[in-house]
């Protein structure tokens, strides 16, 4: 059902630099391509992409974490790990926490409120 390639890289067969260069660097280039051309007044358009960068963004860190013991140097595994950690540990309270306080602070520069 689903492709081989995917399900090599979520099951953890893949190689660590695969993982890393591939669905990691080569993934994130394709889905920061695709941003030059959704249009960001389009509400319905700009919370799809930015939902479709959250499936992508838990799917590499899946394949991150998975892949990360194939790797010939057993510190960089432990340091991808402790990395991907670290980001849910830090970078996901701030967001939320940007989230509630100051919302507008999510917003690309030409979309914020800049008062009366």
């Amino acid at each position: 059902m689903w492709p081989q390639w995917l399900t090599d890289a979520l099951s953890g067969k893949i190689s660590l630099g695969r993982a890393f260069w591939v669905y990691g660097i080569g993934v994130s280039i394709a889905y920061s391509l695709v941003a030059a051309f959704v249009d960001v007044e389009n509400r319905l358009a700009l919370s799809t992409y930015l939902l479709f960068g959250l499936v992508v963004g838990i799917l590499q860190s899946m394949i991150l974490w998975r892949s990360a013991l194939n790797s010939p140097y057993k510190f960089l595994g432990r340091l991808i790990r402790a990395a991907l950690i670290a980001a849910l540990i830090i970078v996901v309270p701030l967001t939320l926490y940007l989230l509630f306080t100051d919302p507008a602070s999510l917003l690309p520069p030409n979309n914020r409120w800049r008062g009366p």
